[in-house]
């Protein structure tokens, strides 16, 4: 297929949800994605986001988009800086067989969680065989 990648961390093929390439100088927040059959989840990590700051977009090309403010400030006298701070993007392909008109999202504890359903008719169907 013309967008499948192979993911590192599994060695299992992506099919349905490729990245795109991040505009500027937003921080590309990590994610995890899990696909349990029906659907696939995206765990955002978006530290110092606080509710009302995180914007979710699906275009009609399916293009899943998320921009997220960060509403940490740095306090004055800092010593050491390990962890980013700054304003998230981040953008992936979704495949057609997902169905954008359900997408729901929730932010918790700094984790966005969106939950793509796969349209009806992309889901597997098991066939009665009679006798």
């Amino acid at each position: 297929m013309a967008n499948e990648s192979k993911m590192p961390e599994t060695g299992r093929t992506a099919a349905a949800v490729e990245p795109v390439v991040d505009p500027g100088t937003a921080y590309q927040p990590d994610v995890d994605i899990v696909e349990n059959g029906d659907s696939i989840a995206l765990y955002f990590d978006l530290p110092g986001v606080a509710q009302g700051g995180t914007e979710v977009e699906v275009d009609e090309n399916n293009i899943l988009t998320l921009r997220a403010k960060n509403s940490y400030r740095e306090p004055e006298g800092k010593i050491l800086e390990q962890a980013p701070i700054g304003d998230y993007f981040r953008a992936f392909q979704l495949g057609s067989e997902y169905d954008r008109g359900r997408i729901s999202a929730v932010l918790r504890d700094g984790i966005l969680t969106l939950q793509i359903p796969k349209r009806e008719e992309s889901k597997t169907r098991r066939i009665e065989i009679r006798t």
